[in-house]
């Protein structure tokens, strides 16, 4: 399998402590949901990937996507959440900077990838 040179520095960055939000952007159809789920399949933590393709799909969702991300973050002590096409939630950027900063609160060691 073709693996992107991408691939390690997310590796790497999503290998570090819980700090940042880590986002990958680019033109479609250039291989960001493959390198994110090269890097799923590389990582040695639980994950929870989820698509945004259904136009119909609001921050309810983009909620229920989180809590599952929180859930196996808790019960394995951190975990990774894999959001793609985020763009497509309406108020995207509001819900996740509220769902973060409540994570950092508690520290609840749940990484995030946005595509």
């Amino acid at each position: 399998m073709f693996k992107r040179q991408m691939l390690n520095t997310i590796l790497k960055r999503l290998s570090e402590p819980r700090l940042f939000i880590q986002v990958l952007a680019g033109p479609r159809q250039v291989g960001k949901t493959t390198l994110a789920q090269q890097a799923i399949s590389e990582l040695d933590m639980p994950s929870h990937y989820a698509s945004a393709d259904d136009a119909n799909i609001g921050g309810v969702w983009l909620e229920q996507q989180w809590d599952i991300g929180r859930i196996r973050a808790r019960q394995d002590g951190g975990a990774l959440l894999v959001l793609d096409e985020i763009q497509k939630v309406p108020r995207w950027s509001d819900i996740v900077k509220r769902l973060w900063e409540e994570d950092s609160r508690s520290s609840t060691d749940l990484k995030l990838l946005l595509l």
